[in-house]
């Protein structure tokens, strides 16, 4: 008798585990396809980086505004000041350029905003 009751013990403990990961999953979907709309329509209504060539970029770096320009040179490549050859990596949310500035990391985002990482700190950022 009492193993009997252990064991309807356990079992409904593991049902309520099973709806709770369903009930988790099902959440993710929800939140991927959320995000995942968001990204669609940034791409079909919003300014994407290096579409029309050249972006400039501001950003403030120890209290000054400063000012890059990031241009397609060709293979994936993005060509920055004083002839540096970085390249543009896609992700989901960023288009990330690297070593077109040294030691600055750009991540463009759709319409025109994202952040330079510069010393391991994320700065804000706006291009155009």
């Amino acid at each position: 008798m009492r193993i009997l009751a252990v064991l309807a013990g356990v079992l409904t403990l593991g049902a309520c585990s099973v709806a709770d990961l369903e009930r988790d999953v099902e959440g993710l979907r929800l939140n991927n396809l959320t995000e995942e709309t968001r990204r669609a329509w940034d791409e079909a209504n919003r300014d994407l980086p290096f579409d029309r060539g050249t972006v400039f970029v501001i950003a403030n770096e120890h209290g000054d505004m400063h000012t890059y320009s990031l241009r397609p040179c060709g293979g994936g490549h993005i060509c920055g000041g004083a002839g540096h050859r970085g390249h543009v990596e896609r992700t989901a949310d960023y288009f990330i350029v690297t070593g077109a500035y040294p030691h600055r990391t750009f991540l463009l985002s759709p319409g025109g905003d994202g952040y330079l990482t510069w010393r391991g700190v994320h700065r804000d950022l706006a291009w155009n």
